[in-house]
C-alpha cells in the first residue's frame, strides 16, 4: 500500500511540475525570465515614446491634475502606482503621498487636486498572479542620474492668488494672522474662479497653522473663524514652538478641491534667543580613510540638522578652529540663516569641498551649498531665511577636476561643482543678507553661486569682501560654465541683484564665463531694482580664456537700476613663449529703461601683450577687446556717455600718465605654465598668489595705481 501512495506521489509531482511549466509558459508576457519577475509596466512619455506633444501621453491636465497612462502587461493581476513630491523620499513611508492598486484592465488614471509649482514623482509596479515575489521591479524609482527610469512632472502656477492672509507680531510662541477680505479693485478677469467672494468680501471659514516639514512632528492647529473674528480681522494663535517653521493658511471649506481652499500661503519662522556661538571641535573619524589622510572633521551634518534645530535660533555662529582642516561630504541646505567662520580673526579655518572619489571612482566628491530648498508635501507660498554669512574660512577642492588638469586625474570626468547651487525646485525664498568676507575660494569649476528654477529667489544683499578667488573654473576648453553669481529669472518678482557689493577682492586666473549675469527681459515688478556695486578688484588674467566673458551681462535691467564700477585693476600678463590669447570683455547692455545710471571712474590697466622683452601697453579700447565700459550701444557710453556721473571719458579704463608693466608693479603676476600652440600646460592657471603683491620701488610708490589705491588693497 505504501508503495502504490509512494508512486502517486511521484506521479501527482510530475503532473504538478508539467501543470507549472505549461502556466509559465502561457504566461511568458507576464514574467521577466532574466529575473523570474513581471514585466515591468511603464509610463507613456516622450522620454519611452521618443514622441514630443503627443496627445495621448503623461501629462498635467488642468493645471494641476495628472493624467497617467501605461503599457499593459498580458496576464498582469493588476498595477500598483505612488506618487511623492521630488523632494521627498521613495524610502520614507512619510513621504509618499498616493498609493493604489487598479485591476488588470485600467491602463489610464488621473490623480486630481495636486499641489501647485511642485514637481511630482510617479512610479508604477506590475502586480503577478503568481505573487509578491513575482512582481515587477518599480518603474519611476530613477534619480537625476538615470532619467530613463524617471517619471517626473511639475505642475501649473496657480495664478491670481489675493493677498488676503498675513502674519505678523511673531514672538517665539506666538503669532498673529491677519486677513483682509475686502475683494476692493481686484480685477475679476485676473483673479482665479477658485476664489469665492460675496457683498464684495472674500469667503474664508479657517485658519490651518501646520509645521513645515523640518519639524514635522509638531502638532497642527485648526482655527474655526467666527462672525467676530472675521469683523475684527485677525486672530491669535499661541502655543508655538520657538524657532520653528510654520506653514499658515486661510481656506473656504466650501470650494471642494482642497489646493483651491487655500489663499495665499506663508511660512513663518518662530523668534528665538541666539544663544553663544557653537564651537565645532575639530574631530576627525577614525574610520574614514581620506578625512584620517587629510586630517579632516566633517561638518555637513552639523550644518544641515541645524535646519531642523528647534532649540538653535536662526543667525546661529558656528565657529571652527582656526588653522585646522574640515569637509562636507553631501550638499549643506541653506535655508535658515547662520554664520559660519574661524574662531580666530587673523587665521582661517579650512573647508574642503568634499574628499575622496565617488563609488563608481570616475571623479572626485565634490559637494556644493544650497541656497533655499524643494517643497516638501504640503508646503506652498514662499520661505523666507535671515542673513547667511562666511567669514574668514578658506573653501578649497584640492581633487577639483578642471579642463587644464584633467591629465592629472586618469579617468576621472571634470567636476561640474559651484560653492552654492540653487536646487531647480527651490521654493520662492527671501534672504536677507548673503555674505563672504575674508574668505578664499579654490577649485570651484562651475562657479561661485548660481540660481535656477522658476519660482521668485530674492536676496536682498550679496557682499563679497576681502575673498581671494583662484584656481577655478576652466570647464571645458573655452572655459565655459556658469557666471560668478548667475541670475536665472523666469519670475518678474525675481531680484538676486537688489544690492549687490564686490570689492576688495582679486581673481586670479579664473575662467567662468562672466562676473554677474542676468538676461531675462521681464516686465520686472516696480519693487525689483538693480544695485551693483564693482570696487577695488583685482582682476588678473581673468574671464579671459575666450570671447564673450562679460564683466556685466545685464542686457534688461529695471527701470532705476544702477552701477557703480570704481578703481578696480585689470592686468593681462604672460610669459615669454606663451601663446595664449586674452578675450577681455566689458559689458553687455541690451536695454536702457529710464532712471538707469552709471558711476564708473578711476579704473586702471597695467596689461602688457609680451613680458620678459619690449612691452605693449593695452588701450583703454584693447584691454576690453569686445564692448568697454564706454561701448556706446551695449556699454555706459551709450548716448555719449549722458547715464555716467563723470561722462563718457571717465568710463574708459587707462593706465596712467606713465604705464607701468606688470612684472615691475608685482613681484611675480606670471602664471606657473604656458599655452603652447593649442596646447595648455595643466599649470596654466596656477599662480604664486603671495607673487602678486606690489615691489617696494619708486616706480610703484608713485604710480596712481598706488597713490589712489586701485586694485585689491592687500597686495599693497
Amino acid at each position: 500500500m505504501k508503495i502504490k501512495i509512494l508512486i502517486l506521489n511521484i506521479a501527482l509531482a510530475g503532473l504538478l511540475t508539467m501543470v507549472l511549466n505549461a502556466c509559465r509558459k502561457n504566461q511568458r508576457e507576464v514574467t521577466d525570465e532574466e529575473e523570474n519577475k513581471s514585466f515591468m509596466a511603464v509610463f507613456r512619455h516622450q522620454g519611452n515614446t521618443g514622441k514630443a506633444g503627443d496627445p495621448l501621453a503623461s501629462q498635467v491636465v488642468n493645471t494641476n491634475d495628472m493624467y497617467l497612462t501605461w503599457n499593459g502587461i498580458n496576464g498582469a493581476a493588476g498595477y500598483r502606482l505612488k506618487m511623492k513630491v521630488q523632494s521627498g523620499s521613495w524610502d520614507n513611508p512619510a513621504d509618499i503621498l498616493w498609493d493604489t492598486t487598479v485591476g488588470p484592465d485600467v491602463l489610464k488614471i488621473t490623480k486630481e487636486d495636486l499641489q501647485y509649482s511642485t514637481k511630482h514623482n510617479f512610479a508604477i509596479q506590475t502586480l503577478s498572479p503568481l505573487g509578491e515575489a513575482y512582481h515587477s521591479r518599480w518603474y519611476g524609482y530613477g534619480d537625476g542620474s538615470h532619467n530613463d527610469d524617471r517619471a517626473e512632472w511639475e505642475t501649473g502656477e496657480r495664478k491670481g492668488i489675493p493677498d488676503v492672509v498675513s502674519v505678523g507680531s511673531v514672538t517665539e510662541t506666538t503669532m498673529r494672522v491677519f486677513f483682509d477680505l475686502t475683494v476692493g479693485s481686484t480685477d475679476p478677469t485676473v483673479l482665479n474662479p477658485s476664489f469665492q467672494y460675496e457683498n464684495g468680501k472674500f469667503l474664508i471659514d479657517e485658519i490651518l497653522v501646520q509645521p513645515a516639514s523640518v519639524n514635522r512632528d509638531l502638532p497642527s492647529q485648526t482655527i474655526k473663524l467666527t462672525q467676530e473674528d472675521k469683523s475684527r480681522g485677525f486672530v491669535d494663535v499661541s502655543g508655538l514652538s520657538p524657532n520653528s517653521l510654520y506653514v499658515v493658511n486661510g481656506l473656504n471649506s466650501k470650494v471642494p478641491r482642497y489646493w483651491d481652499r487655500l489663499y495665499n500661503t506663508s511660512m513663518v519662522r518662530m523668534r528665538g534667543k541666539i544663544g553663544d556661538p557653537v564651537l565645532i571641535p575639530h574631530v576627525v573619524d577614525a574610520t574614514n580613510t581620506w578625512a584620517q589622510q587629510n586630517n579632516a572633521c566633517r561638518i555637513d551634518t552639523i550644518l544641515n540638522n541645524f535646519l531642523f534645530d528647534n532649540t538653535l535660533a536662526e543667525g546661529t555662529v558656528f565657529m571652527l578652529e582656526a588653522g585646522k582642516k574640515y569637509y562636507i561630504a553631501s550638499s549643506v541646505v541653506l535655508a535658515k540663516g547662520l554664520t559660519l567662520k574661524s574662531n580666530s580673526p587673523g587665521v582661517k579655518a579650512i573647508v574642503y569641498m568634499g574628499l575622496g572619489y565617488n563609488a563608481a571612482n570616475n571623479g572626485s566628491n565634490a559637494n556644493n551649498f544650497q541656497l533655499g530648498r524643494p517643497a516638501q508635501a504640503g508646503e506652498i507660498g514662499s520661505i523666507t531665511m535671515g542673513d547667511v554669512i562666511f567669514d574668514n574660512i578658506s573653501f578649497e577642492l584640492p581633487l577639483a577636476v578642471n579642463f587644464f588638469n584633467q591629465s592629472l586625474f586618469p579617468g576621472k570626468a571634470i567636476n561640474g561643482n559651484y560653492f552654492i547651487n540653487q536646487h531647480s525646485a527651490s521654493m520662492p525664498f527671501t534672504c536677507s543678507r548673503l555674505e563672504a568676507r575674508n574668505c578664499n575660494f579654490q577649485g570651484m569649476v562651475r562657479c561661485w553661486f548660481r540660481t535656477q528654477g522658476s519660482n521668485r529667489q530674492v536676496i536682498e544683499n550679496i557682499t563679497v569682501d576681502n575673498c581671494l578667488f583662484h584656481d577655478a573654473g576652466m570647464y571645458d576648453v573655452n572655459g565655459r560654465g556658469y557666471p560668478f553669481i548667475t541670475g536665472e529669472a523666469k519670475s518678474e518678482r525675481t531680484n538676486i541683484f537688489n544690492n549687490v557689493v564686490i570689492k576688495n577682492n582679486s581673481f586670479v586666473g579664473i575662467s567662468w564665463d562672466q562676473l554677474v549675469r542676468e538676461n531675462a527681459n521681464l516686465a520686472w515688478a516696480s519693487s525689483v531694482v538693480w544695485n551693483v556695486t564693482i570696487e577695488n578688484n583685482t582682476f588678473l588674467n581673468a574671464f579671459s580664456v575666450s570671447n564673450g566673458r562679460f564683466l556685466i551681462q545685464h542686457q534688461n535691467p529695471p527701470a532705476n537700476s544702477k552701477y557703480t564700477i570704481k578703481k578696480n585693476l585689470f592686468i593681462s600678463v604672460k610669459a615669454a613663449g606663451d601663446s595664449r590669447d586674452f578675450f577681455q570683455s566689458g559689458m553687455d547692455f541690451r536695454t536702457y529703461r529710464p532712471g538707469l545710471s552709471f558711476d564708473i571712474a578711476d579704473n586702471y590697466s597695467t596689461a602688457s601683450k609680451s613680458a620678459n622683452g619690449a612691452v605693449t601697453y593695452f588701450t583703454s579700447a584693447e584691454i576690453f577687446n569686445n564692448q568697454a565700459f564706454s561701448h556706446t550701444s551695449r556699454g555706459a557710453g551709450f548716448n555719449g556717455g549722458a547715464l555716467n556721473v563723470g561722462g563718457l571719458e571717465a568710463t574708459k579704463v587707462i593706465t596712467g600718465p606713465t604705464p607701468i608693466a606688470p612684472e615691475n608693479l608685482m613681484v611675480d603676476p606670471y602664471p606657473k605654465g604656458r599655452k603652447i600652440g593649442a596646447a595648455w600646460d595643466v599649470n596654466a592657471h596656477i599662480y604664486n598668489v603671495e607673487g602678486l603683491k606690489f615691489k617696494n620701488t619708486p616706480e610703484v610708490l608713485n604710480h596712481p595705481i598706488y597713490t589712489k589705491g586701485i586694485g585689491d588693497p592687500r597686495w599693497r
